[in-house]
Order: C-alpha cells, then structure tokens, then sequence
C-alpha cells in the first residue's frame, strides 16, 4: 500500500503540474530570499563594515517581513491548489480509496513537493549569496568584495521555518479532507458564493472609510504628524478596499443590469452575470491584488527616493568636509573678538588631527522654538517648559545680514529697524511691522527660499514651520534664546584619508575652551564619515526594499495567475454551453477580452487612486528623512507607476493566454 500511495502522490504532482508550477516557483524563490536574508543578516565579514550594527537590524527586521509574506503566500497558493483537486480527491474516495489513506497521500505529496523546492530555493540561495552580498555592499557604497561564509545554521533557521509552513499546510488539508464527505469534495470546486446581504449599505460604509482615509492623507501638513497618519490612512484603505470590492463591484454589477441596453447584449450578458455569479470570492482577490500593487509601488518609491536622495541628506546635515558647533549661553553675546578665538581654537584643532584647511565659513545666529503667530507678534517659547503641544511648534531662526551676503552673495543693506523674511508654513503681514519681544521691525523684503538649506546643518524649517530672518547686526535682537556659532571647512584630503582622520579624531575638550568664551555646548562632525553612517542605512534600505518588492510582486503575480486559472476552469463548461446555443467563437473572444480588461485593470485603477491619494503624506514623510527634493519624489513616483503598468500588463498578456488555452480546450 505504502508503494501505491507514494506512486499516486508522485503521479498526482506530475498531473496537476499546471497548477503545481507557480506554487513550485514562489516556493523556490521564497527559499532563495529568505535564505539570502538570513545569510547577510549573520554575515561575519559584515561587522568589519562601517555602521555594520544598523544594517544587521536593518537586515533582521526585513527578514521578518520577508517570512511573514512568505508564510501568507505559501497559504493562499496551497488553498487554491487544494480546492481545484477537490474534484480528483472526491473521486478517489468514491473508487474506494479510505480517508486515512487519502490524507496519506496528500501528506507525501507534500513532503515531496516540500523537499523539491526548497531544496532547490536553499542550493539557488547559496549559489547568490557572494554576489548579494556585493550588491549590498555596492549599493551601501562600501568597497566590494567578493566573499560569502557558508554556515549551516542559517541553512537549518531556513529550512526549520518552511517545515513548519508545511507542517501548518498539511494540518489544514488534513482536517479540511477529514471533515469533507466525498460528495461535498467532488462539488467541492463548483461551489458557488453565497448571495451578499446589505450591499447598498456595506458600500456606502466603505465610501465613508475610504473618503475619510483620504481626507487624513491630505490633511497632513507637517512632516513629524506624516507617519501616524500615514499607518492610520493604510490600516483604513486596505479595509474600504475589500468591503468596496466585495459589496460596491457587486452593486455597480447590478446597476448596469437593470440597464437593459446594456446588458441584453451577449458579450456584456455573459461576463457581467459571470462577475455577479462569483463576485464575493473574486472580489477578494481583487481587493489583494489592489492592496499588493499599492504596496509595492509605495515600497518603490520610498526606497528608491531615500537611495537616490541620500546625497541631498548628507548635504543638509553636514555642509562642509569637517562642521563644528558652538552654543553659547542663553542670551550669551558672540563678539567679533569671541568668534575670532572660536576660528583659531578651531583651527588648532584641525592641525592636531592632521587636516589642512583649503576653506573656512563662519556663521553665527540665533535658534529657538515659538508659539503660533498673532498679529504679527514673534513669542519664544522655552524647551524645557511643558503646557505646549510639540505639533504645533514653529522655528525661528536669526542670522545677521553679513552671513546671508555670504550665503548668497547679495545684499540687503538693512538698517537697525528692518527685517528680511522667509516664511515656511507661517501666516504674517508683510506691511505691517514684525514683533519680536518688545521690539518691532519693519519688513523690508520677503525672501523667496530658504537661503540657510545647505548652508548651516540641521535646519529644522525642512520639518516644521517656521521663520528666517535676516536682521542687520544680531546685537539689534534682544532674545532670550541660544546664539550658536557654526564653523565649517573643506579640506583637500581625499575621501579614505578624511574618514580614516575621522576614526582617531580628537574632540576638542569643553574643559578646555578658552577663558574669553563661555560656551554651553560644542560638537564636531564629518561628511565622509555621515555619508557612510548614512548609506549603511539607507542602501540596506534601499536594498531591502528592492528584496521587499520583488516579495509583493511575486505575491501580485501569484494571486493574479490562480485568479485568472481558477475563473478559466470555472467558465470553460459556461461557455461550452453558450456556444451550443448558438454564440459564435468571434462573440466568445470578444466576451472574454472584455471580462478579462474589466477585472484586470479594476485593481490597478484603485492602486494608482490609492497612490494619487498617498503621494502627499508620503513624500511628507519623506521629507522627515530627509529628502526635500520634490522633483526627484515626483519622477520616481511616476517611473514607478510606469514600469508597474509595464510588468501588469505584461502579466495580463501572460495570463490572459493561459485563460484562453484553458477555455479553449473543450
């Protein structure tokens, strides 16, 4: 008995190898990445790389999105494989074959098929490993090279997990065959849906949820409220998406059927009464097919833009080769002379680290949090007072007329009383006078952009509303706020011998610091050396998003391909029939190609809406990282979109031929 069973399980792999192939493949491949994940994420070569201890984690929590997914995966091709046998199963039962013996089958069946393919998902996996690891160093910035440590533990994590999906997998078949008669098993695949209940009621509610959704993602105006928000908005879509696909298509589908010009027609006969028939098991996998191909998008998008856009952090955070900070005390005053002993202190420095100096900048301002503006009246608040919401703050920050001439190399010949003004998200009037403690400033010019971005590190404007002001001389502002002085200088070492001074870099001593000044605070920073900290998080970023997507379009693709397989087995006799009463083969295609557009697209539709809606509190988002390039946000947004409806489309022609072979073979 045990050679007949495991000849039938074998037999039965072989003769469902239509349905068993993209199960096999995204097994395969699920293997390959979470073997890859697991490898680089325990990779001994990867501590000697710079900022080794963010891209482990980095690494880690992707891996468990990558297994999570898998698992999801995994679950939904082996119910759909389940179901389309339920028919072969019946039979066996009905030719005699006992309910012990059948869940034995299906047991080796499911080791054998286990065994095969991650098997061949581990050796893939070990065969990319070395060049994976170049690709992540690669896109870390970080010196290639070509090295890979074999270990078996990460093998035996790899292989414990999918053991246990397949455990879970074989439980579930065995209790779905025990408590399934063999009638209910040979009906089992053309069972139809249950008639949904309240659907006018269920689509207004999903309307309501999806309207507000979008309402939160436009709403958003300051980058530090976008991620909330955002997860909010995305718990909210994905949940109007499925109560809209379920009820609204089916309320939509029943509208156009009381059109009788329309639908008394035998193409628009034929796929609209298809769709309501199987609305409610359909409507799901269109609501996942949406959801998958917003995620991936929106993955995409976030990945490439803080890849690419890394640069543009980098800049804002450190302007120049080697940044120095100095805060001086609360209404502390920064002389002439005092700045004086700041750049030569500075400079003493810089030669005890062995950097000459090919460029020096100094510029000195004044930094501080306000309330909301009220007629036009500037009001400090303190940082360490409590009684402030921290979403409603604003930045000021001061600068003196000399640092903006050398910033921008123009100048505005203020006089003691005048201001120039630069206003982020701040509501004021420029004709009337500009408050700030006791003393008013007459507005004298409202500056077009932010002429401190690039220039001096840490400019909160990208993040918060806020003013810049640019006054004569900063001894005509009396504020109870810090004043810092930034300093900052290029040198012309290359990049290695920078970060290489950087590692042994001796911090200037506050206990140290000349008697004349009375700083409270100092701090020291390198480009070279932020770059790497940066592009070790941002490229494994980037790189896992790219792993991540490729995750979500397998699933797209997956859920897509026994979608279109699942409705051609079900419509082949439908259209059989029809035939024999007397619709033609040109009335049959047509028939099909507009059921097959019609569903097709409808998820991509809502995904590109979902997206539309999406772009503003992400690249707010976005911007709270770091990136404050609009334009480049925007290109990679709509590349993004293209190649999507590249690969869809492409996927829908694939597909779609396999639908038409299925139909076709009766």
């Amino acid at each position: 008995m045990w050679k007949v069973i495991y000849t039938l399980a074998g037999t039965n792999l072989l003769k469902n190898r239509k349905l068993y192939y993209p199960f096999a493949l995204v097994t395969a491949l699920s293997a390959t990445i979470a073997y890859l994940f697991t490898s680089l994420s325990h990779n001994p070569h990867l501590a000697e790389v710079y900022g080794a201890k963010t891209v482990t984690l980095t690494l880690q929590f992707g891996q468990y999105i990558v297994l999570f997914t898998v698992a999801m995966m995994l679950l939904y091709a082996n119910g759909f494989v389940m179901k389309n046998r339920s028919k072969e199963l019946g039979i066996y039962t009905v030719l005699g074959l006992e309910k012990g013996h059948l869940l034995l089958m299906t047991l080796v069946e499911t080791i054998l098929f286990s065994l095969v393919t991650v098997g061949f998902g581990l050796i893939f996996g070990v065969i990319l490993d070395k060049l994976i690891y170049a690709i992540l160093l690669k896109t870390m910035h970080v010196k290639v090279v070509l090295v890979s440590v074999f270990q078996w533990n990460n093998a035996l994590t790899v292989i414990l997990y999918f053991l246990l999906i397949f455990f879970g997998l074989a439980v579930l078949n065995a209790g779905k065959l025990s408590l399934s008669s063999s009638l209910q098993l040979v009906k089992g695949q053309k069972r139809g849906e249950a008639k949904g209940r309240f659907l006018l009621l269920q689509t207004l509610l999903g309307l309501g949820i999806l309207v507000y959704a979008y309402y939160l993602s436009l709403s958003v105006e300051s980058p530090i409220k976008a991620l909330p928000v955002f997860f909010t908005a995305v718990v909210l879509v994905i949940v109007a998406t499925y109560i809209l696909f379920h009820a609204g298509i089916i309320s939509f589908l029943k509208w156009l059927q009381r059109r009788e010009s329309y639908y008394y027609q035998p193409a628009n006969f034929i796929s609209v009464s298809n769709l309501v028939f199987r609305m409610r098991k359909n409507a799901m996998g269109l609501a996942t097919i949406a959801i998958l191909s917003t995620m991936f998008i929106i993955t995409m998008i976030g990945g490439i833009n803080i890849y690419v856009g890394g640069n543009d952090m980098i800049q804002q955070l450190e302007p120049n080769d080697f940044t120095y900070h100095y805060q001086f005390e609360k209404n502390g005053v920064a002389t002439a002379d005092e700045e004086a002993v700041l750049k030569e202190w500075t400079s003493q420095n810089l030669e005890q680290n062995g950097v000459p100096i090919s460029k020096i900048v100094t510029y000195t301002f004044f930094e501080g949090i306000m309330g909301k503006m009220e007629k036009n009246h500037v009001k400090l608040l303190d940082k360490n007072r409590t009684g402030f919401s921290f979403y409603d703050i604003n930045v000021l920050y001061v600068f003196d007329e000399a640092s903006y001439k050398g910033m921008t190399g123009e100048r505005l010949d203020l006089s003691s009383d005048q201001v120039a003004v630069y206003s982020k998200n701040v509501d004021f009037d420029a004709h009337q006078p500009l408050v700030i403690g006791e003393q008013s400033f007459t507005v004298k010019k409202r500056l077009p952009k932010n002429f401190a971005a690039y220039q001096t590190p840490n400019n909160m404007t990208q993040l918060f509303p806020g003013l810049i002001l640019v006054v004569h001389d900063l001894d005509d502002v009396s504020l109870l706020t810090n004043r810092k002085t930034y300093i900052g200088v290029d040198t012309s070492l290359t990049e290695e011998d920078q970060i290489q001074r950087w590692e042994n870099w001796q911090a200037l001593n506050p206990d140290q610091q000349p008697a004349s000044l009375t700083l409270s605070g100092m701090g020291s920073g390198s480009r070279v050396a932020e770059r790497a900290s940066t592009f070790a998080f941002t490229g494994s970023l980037f790189f896992i998003g790219i792993f991540l997507s490729v995750v979500f379009l397998m699933a797209t693709v997956l859920v897509i391909y026994y979608k279109q397989i699942s409705e051609a087995y079900e419509d082949r006799e439908r259209f059989v029939i029809m035939q024999k009463v007397g619709l033609d083969e040109g009335q049959t295609k047509q028939s099909i190609r507009k059921q097959m557009a019609t569903v097709f697209f409808l998820p991509l539709s809502f995904a590109f809406l979902h997206l539309a809606f999406a772009y503003k509190v992400l690249s707010q988002i976005l911007l709270q990282i770091g990136i404050i390039n609009s334009s480049l946000v925007l290109q990679v947004a709509l590349w993004s979109c293209f190649g999507y409806f590249t690969l869809y489309l492409l996927v829908y022609l694939l597909t779609a031929r396999s639908y038409r072979s299925v139909i076709r073979s009766n």
